[in-house]
């Protein structure tokens, strides 16, 4: 089983609580950017989730603040290492927290895989920032990304991000793409897996779509109800010569 939509029709709070009630078993992608995040379920409960060196609740706090981002939901029950243990309501409550935070991060560093580069001398960049702000600095080189900065740190994610941010506006740093590797293709889907668990989570949104599209197709229906007027004269005509060869 595939599904696919907008989140500006299915907002992800909705398409994570359907997993959830369906107790379904698959794989949720949103589109991000240039990137793909990942929320992986087994049995209705969110296993793991990732995006672009985020995992757990960080990725999916970004995802949230994507509002009109595509999705796919496809049925697969391969086994994951879990980054999530929490109840999937205190997961989507601390995602939709974080969620504003990415809101603005999000104009500053688009692209969550960026290297960052200073733009300056460090002497100089330092004696223009925070002493909060200051760590960060000794670690961008051009060579590590976000996420080794913070784990170099010992610091979270998202404040990271948040630091980083900052730099961009004080235009101290810019961000860079990230040299391109070799990876290899996602594996298909097995739409076969999870057929008779996912039904109902598969009926809510084929009915939510059927509604759309009957709001949105208004005329289809007259020609349909037009054309069985016309066939009635029709159907009577042999009636009544039937009628005049018995009497005869």
């Amino acid at each position: 089983m595939q599904l696919e939509g907008s989140l500006s029709q299915f907002p992800l709070r909705e398409l994570i609580e359907m997993a959830v009630y369906s107790s379904v078993s698959g794989v949720l992608e949103v589109q991000v950017g240039d990137d793909v995040g990942r929320i992986f379920f087994r049995d209705g409960l969110p296993q793991h989730a990732e995006l672009s060196g985020l995992q757990g609740v960080d990725a999916i706090g970004r995802m949230f603040a994507e509002r009109d981002a595509s999705f796919r939901f496809s049925a697969d029950g391969a086994p994951v290492t879990p980054t999530l243990w929490m109840d999937p309501w205190e997961i989507i409550e601390l995602a939709e927290h974080q969620a504003q935070t990415w809101a603005l991060v999000r104009p500053y560093v688009p692209a969550l895989s960026a290297i960052p580069t200073l733009r300056m001398p460090l002497q100089r960049a330092q004696s223009l920032v925070g002493e909060d702000i200051a760590p960060l600095l000794t670690l961008i080189d051009g060579q590590r990304s976000i996420p080794d900065i913070a784990r170099d740190l010992s610091v979270t994610l998202i404040d990271v991000y948040v630091g980083i941010a900052s730099l961009v506006q004080q235009q101290i740093v810019v961000l860079a793409s990230p040299s391109p590797s070799p990876t290899a293709p996602p594996p298909e889907p097995n739409s076969d897996t999870g057929e008779k668990r996912d039904g109902f989570f598969e009926r809510l949104l084929a009915r939510a779509l059927e509604e759309e599209r009957r709001k949105s197709e208004p005329r289809i229906s007259e020609p349909r109800i037009s054309e069985p007027r016309q066939s009635e004269p029709r159907q009577s005509e042999p009636r009544r010569s039937g009628g005049r060869s018995s009497r005869e």
